[in-house]
C-alpha cells in the first residue's frame, strides 16, 4: 500500500472516531452525566441533578455555564459565550458560582477541599476562581454557621482574599487569568458538574439540604480543646528550638498530654457522662507516590486509635477515630510526612545524576522503609505505655471505643478493597527509609517514650493498603 493511500485510511478513521465521539455525547446529553468514578462508593451522578433541555431563548452566562456542567463540549459553547460582552458575562456567572458552592456544601464538600478538586481538574485559574466564589459566599452567609469554629478554620486554611467586592469579582479575575479566562471558566463548570458526593463533615450554610447525615469530628470539636492547644504550643516550641535535648523534652511531654487526656475521655464517655461517638475528617494524599503516602497515615492511625481508608480517585483518606485522637493523628501525620520528603530530598541531592537514588523505584521503597520503622516505634511506645499504668483500669474502655469505631466503618464504607503499594522495590531505599524513620523525630502521639526505644528486629511484611 502507497503512502498515499495509507494517509488517506488514517485520516477516514480518525473522522470515523470523532464521529463516534459526537454520537456518544449526543447521548449523554439526552441521558444525563454519568460519574467517572462509576455507581461504586454511594458516588451520585452529579451533585447537581438530572439533565434539563436547552432553553429556546437566547442564552446568557447561566445557561451556557449549566450546559458546559451538564457535559456540553466546550468548543460548542465556546462561539457562544465569546458572544455575550465580557462584562456582562462574568456578572451573571457570579450568582451561579456562588449558588453552586452552595450546593456542593450539601454534597459534603469543603472549602479547601473543594478548592483542591477545582485544582486537579480544572488547573490553577480554576481553584484560584473556585477560591473567590467561596469568598463570596462566605460574606454572604448568615446564621449560625457564619461564626462555626469548624467552618472558620477551613475558610482560614483556604487562604480566601481579605478583601472582595460584593461584584465585578470574576471579571477582575478574567483580567489576571494567564490562559483563556473563557475556556477555564467553562473547564471549571464541566468539572463541577462531575463532582461526587461526599459525607458531610460540616453543618451545610442555612437553606442547603445535607443529603447526608452530618458526622463531622465528634460532639465537641477538637480544635477547641484545651489540651491540643497546649500540645500545639509544646511542638511549637520544639521545632522552635536549636537545642535537641529540649526538643526531645517538649515533644515528650506533649506525647504525655495527649495519652493522659486521651484515656481520661475514654473513661469520661464509659461511665455515661458523654455521649461522644466517632467521627471522622478526611486528609489530602498528594501525588507522587499517593499510596505510600497514605499507608503511612494508615500506619499513624492504627497505633493511635483510628482507621485509615485511601481513596485514590480523589487522593484524600477518610480517617476514623474520636476528636482528640483525629486531631492527634494530623499533628503526628503532616510532621512525619515532612520529614521523610526531607530526608529523601537530602538523600537524591546528595546523589549523582541518574543514580539509583533518583528513581522511582528506591523513592518508593524509602517511604515504604520509613513507615515501617515508624509503625515499629509506635507499636513499641504504645506497648511500654499501657504496661507502665493500670492497664486494667483504661485498657477495657478502649476496647471499647475500638469497638465503635469498626461498627461505624462497617456501616460506612461497605465496599472496601486492599492493595498492595505500587512502584516497585529497592532494598537500598526500603533500608535508607527505615533509617531515617529511627532518626525521625515524634511530634505528636500516643505515649511518652526515649527516642531509642523500640530497636526491633523484626522483619516487616509486604505492607498493603486498608
Amino acid at each position: 500500500m502507497s503512502s498515499r493511500s495509507q494517509t488517506k485510511r488514517a485520516t477516514r478513521a480518525k473522522e470515523r472516531a470523532r464521529q463516534r465521539a459526537r454520537d456518544k455525547q449526543r447521548a449523554q446529553r439526552s441521558n444525563g452525566p454519568s460519574s467517572p468514578f462509576g455507581d461504586a462508593g454511594g458516588f451520585f451522578d452529579s451533585a447537581f441533578g438530572r439533565y434539563r433541555e436547552p432553553d429556546p431563548r437566547p442564552r446568557g452566562a447561566a445557561e451556557i455555564l449549566d450546559d458546559a456542567r451538564y457535559g456540553v463540549l466546550i468548543t460548542e459553547l465556546l462561539p457562544q459565550a465569546r458572544t455575550i460582552e465580557p462584562a456582562r458575562f462574568y456578572a451573571d456567572a457570579e450568582p451561579v458560582l456562588v449558588g453552586w458552592v452552595r450546593q456542593i456544601y450539601g454534597c459534603g464538600w469543603q472549602p479547601t477541599e473543594l478548592i483542591r478538586f477545582a485544582r486537579l481538574r480544572a488547573k490553577t485559574a480554576g481553584a484560584d476562581l473556585i477560591r473567590l466564589a467561596i469568598a463570596a459566599e462566605r460574606a454572604s452567609r448568615q446564621g449560625p454557621t457564619r461564626d462555626d469554629p469548624q467552618w472558620l478554620r477551613q475558610w482560614a486554611a483556604a487562604e480566601l482574599p481579605t478583601e472582595l467586592p460584593a461584584r465585578g469579582w470574576a471579571m477582575a479575575w478574567a483580567r489576571r487569568a494567564v490562559d483563556d479566562d473563557i475556556k477555564a471558566i467553562l473547564r471549571l463548570a464541566m468539572a463541577l458538574g462531575r463532582i461526587p458526593e461526599l459525607d458531610q463533615l460540616l453543618p451545610p450554610p442555612p437553606g442547603v439540604h445535607a443529603r447526608r447525615p452530618l458526622i463531622g469530628r465528634s460532639a465537641t470539636a477538637a480544635s477547641a480543646n484545651p489540651i491540643l492547644e497546649r500540645v500545639r504550643a509544646l511542638l511549637a516550641k520544639a521545632e522552635s528550638t536549636e537545642h535537641e535535648s529540649e526538643a526531645m523534652a517538649f515533644t515528650a511531654k506533649a506525647q504525655e498530654l495527649m495519652t493522659k487526656h486521651a484515656i481520661e475521655q475514654a473513661m469520661v464517655d464509659e461511665a455515661g457522662a458523654s455521649e461522644s461517638q466517632p467521627g471522622m475528617i478526611r486528609v489530602p494524599i498528594d501525588a507522587p507516590y499517593a499510596d505510600a503516602k497514605a499507608l503511612l497515615l494508615q500506619t499513624i492511625a492504627e497505633h493511635t486509635r483510628c482507621r485509615s481508608l485511601f481513596n485514590a480517585e480523589l487522593a484524600f483518606s477518610n480517617v476514623v477515630g474520636y476528636a482528640d485522637d483525629l486531631e492527634a493523628v494530623e499533628l503526628l501525620f503532616t510532621s512525619l510526612l515532612v520529614q521523610a520528603q526531607r530526608a529523601l530530598v537530602e538523600a537524591s541531592a546528595a546523589a549523582p545524576p541518574g543514580a539509583r537514588t533518583r528513581s522511582q523505584a528506591f523513592r518508593s521503597a524509602f517511604l515504604l522503609g520509613f513507615t515501617a520503622r515508624i509503625g515499629e516505634r509506635l507499636a513499641e511506645v504504645r506497648r511500654v505505655a499501657y504496661t507502665s499504668a493500670d492497664a486494667t483500669g483504661f485498657l477495657p474502655v478502649l476496647a471499647s471505643r475500638d469497638t465503635r469505631i469498626d461498627e461505624f466503618m462497617a456501616e460506612r464504607f461497605q465496599a472496601t478493597t486492599s492493595e498492595r503499594v505500587r512502584g516497585g522495590y529497592d532494598a537500598s531505599g526500603y533500608a535508607s527509609g527505615r533509617m531515617a524513620g529511627d532518626a525521625a523525630a515524634f511530634t505528636a502521639g500516643d505515649l511518652v517514650a526515649e527516642p531509642d526505644l523500640a530497636r526491633s528486629s523484626a522483619v516487616p511484611v509486604a505492607p498493603q493498603l486498608f
